[in-house]
């Protein structure tokens, strides 16, 4: 059983070396684990509805006491065979955080759409687990699509049609092979995400397979057709959350900025970003980085070329393990100090652990999700942690963005009813125009793909994270003057039209 906080990002990126064929290779629908604990209220307004009653009764009694004792017993018995009428409790609701569950008991029916049935609907999930450079890599998404799939059908599924998922694995480079097989059964994929999802996406797109993933990287994925995310994240819209709290707290620091990125699409696609947003608040990157996605075996240059440029402030995409790490005890070697801000992956029980020396101080990563040691403050945390712990499976941050993507899908689904497609699962989706998970997450507008100008910061001081803004547990800051936007090499290769969708793969 895993119960290890791991959290790998979107923009994990890791070793170019090929596997053996995708597909699916679990499905389940089982109804064995069990949900968080369910919220509701009961009105207690009938409980003295008997007293009146009781009261014209005694005066009753009381004004016939004339009468003989035999009458006056019938009397008195016929009344207390008189049936009492008695309250009905309101049903018990339960909640995930401050929404209620979008599962339960219906009669919806109907072979509405490809994966559809009277009885069930057929959905798919996936990460990169099988990939041989980081075994295990995102397990934590199907780990929680199938454990809120578990949950969502012990309640009675949608509207009482079971849900069946079947989990895939990319391996990384396998993402065509994915859609391959997802495209002529699944009724949506949902929760998803993977981390080279450009190389899959023309295949998506050829079959207009709909899908709900927990993140996107590319820029064609991010804006693609057919695709909403629970918190968009597009190639030409970025928060400036951290960047600003960076220029606040170390204003000297932001005119000698650097950033370091590995060699893979993910991480340029995202340096890139940072790139043509941050100067928009003043920031001046002097130093642009990159280095092998596989490791250096000497990561000396890259901190003198820093060191000599007089850098205070770097940007560094990829994994915390073991390049940043590496590249981190080199700056220390060199006596080399700056501050460091990098990606929500960062926050993630290994990368916490393995800094206990300290090595890898004064990193503040930003994110858009309250952290898990606040669940006390937050009952949506809670609640995703308990499931997570009932079943067993890894609790990441890529998991929290899972378990949003199923909620949003389902709340859509609920509210198609027997009319259940994927045209009207994406309008009902697009129809929400704040979602929090149940208070997961910043608020976000789904159907408008822009990125919430929302965010917190958390540094990582030795073994353990701790938030330094906002600074009250359980909450985030928004500002609208956070909300950049821009266009990259990446943005205008996908193509957008009017409503930023991407036509890369269908003109």
């Amino acid at each position: 059983m895993r119960k290890v906080i791991k959290l790998v990002s979107p923009w994990v990126l890791l070793a170019l070396f090929a596997a053996a064929c995708g597909g699916s290779d679990r499905s389940s629908s089982s109804n064995d684990s069990q949900s968080a604990s369910p919220s509701s209220q009961s009105s207690n307004n009938d409980s003295h509805s008997a007293s009146p009653n009781s009261q014209s009764s005694n005066n009753d009694s009381s004004q016939d006491s004339d009468q003989p004792d035999d009458q006056a017993t019938t009397s008195s018995n016929e009344s207390a065979d008189d049936p009492i009428e008695e309250s009905t409790p309101e049903p018990v609701i339960p909640t995930f955080g401050d929404i209620e569950w979008p599962c339960g008991p219906g009669s919806a029916s109907g072979a509405t759409d490809q994966g559809v049935t009277d009885t069930q609907i057929l959905i798919g999930g996936g990460d990169d687990r099988g990939f041989v450079g980081s075994l295990g890599l995102n397990i934590t998404q199907t780990d929680t699509i199938q454990a809120f799939v578990d949950v969502c059908n012990d309640m009675g599924g949608i509207l009482g049609r079971e849900i069946v998922v079947e989990l895939y694995d990319a391996k990384i480079f396998e993402v065509s092979s994915v859609w391959l097989d997802a495209c002529p059964r699944m009724f949506m994929m949902v929760g998803e995400g993977f981390a080279v999802d450009g190389f899959g996406e023309e295949t998506r797109v050829q079959c207009q397979l709909a899908h709900i993933p927990a993140w996107t990287v590319s820029a064609a994925a991010a804006h693609g057709p057919w695709m909403i995310q629970p918190v968009p994240n597009p190639a030409d819209r970025m928060s400036l959350s951290i960047a600003s709290w960076i220029s606040d707290t170390f204003p000297e620091t932001i005119a000698a900025s650097a950033t370091v990125y590995g060699n893979f699409g993910a991480t340029i696609e995202n340096k890139d970003k940072v790139l043509a947003s941050y100067p928009q608040i003043g920031f001046e990157f002097d130093v642009d980085l990159e280095y092998n996605i596989n490791g250096e075996d000497d990561w000396t240059p890259f901190v003198l070329s820093l060191k000599e440029a007089g850098i205070q402030h770097v940007y560094f995409t990829g994994t915390c393990l073991p390049n940043y790490q590496a590249f981190r005890a080199a700056a220390a070697v060199n006596d080399f100090d700056a501050i460091y801000s990098v990606d929500p992956n960062f926050y993630e029980d290994t990368c916490r652990r393995a800094n206990s020396d300290g090595v890898m101080n004064n990193t503040y990563i930003r994110s858009a999700y309250i952290p898990f040691e606040e669940r006390s403050s937050s009952k949506a945390v809670d609640d995703y942690l308990t499931i997570m712990e009932n079943t067993g499976g890894e609790v990441a941050l890529l998991g929290m963005q899972t378990a949003s993507a199923f909620l949003l899908w389902a709340t859509a689904a609920k509210s198609c009813g027997s009319e259940l497609t994927r045209e009207c699962v994406l309008q009902e989706a697009a129809a929400i125009d704040e979602w929090t998970g149940g208070g997961m997450h910043v608020p976000s507008d789904p159907g408008v793909n822009e990125t919430p100008p929302c965010g917190l910061v958390m540094e990582l001081v030795n073994d353990s994270y701790r938030r330094v803004f906002p600074e009250e547990p359980g909450t985030y800051a928004c500002n609208d003057s956070w909300s950049a936007s821009f266009t990259t090499e990446w943005s205008e290769q996908a193509k957008l039209d009017e409503n930023r969708v991407s036509h890369q793969f269908t003109d």
